[in-house]
């Protein structure tokens, strides 16, 4: 016998846990949450070095 495990997609905002084939996509092809809305994009680049001063480079 084989058991196959379905893909789920598991919220961080909001703890719902749907299967991936019922969960909707954005323009950019990032997973929307069904439920609340949340949309897991990656974070902005260079929040890093958002505390370093302009001149820290030089």
């Amino acid at each position: 016998m084989s058991t196959e495990n379905a893909a789920t997609f598991d919220c961080p905002e909001c703890d719902v846990t749907a299967p991936s084939t019922s969960v909707p996509y954005d323009s950019l092809g990032y997973v929307v949450c069904p439920v609340c809305g949340y949309a897991a994009t990656p974070e902005a680049e260079g929040t890093a070095s958002a505390d370093r001063s302009p001149s820290a480079g030089d």
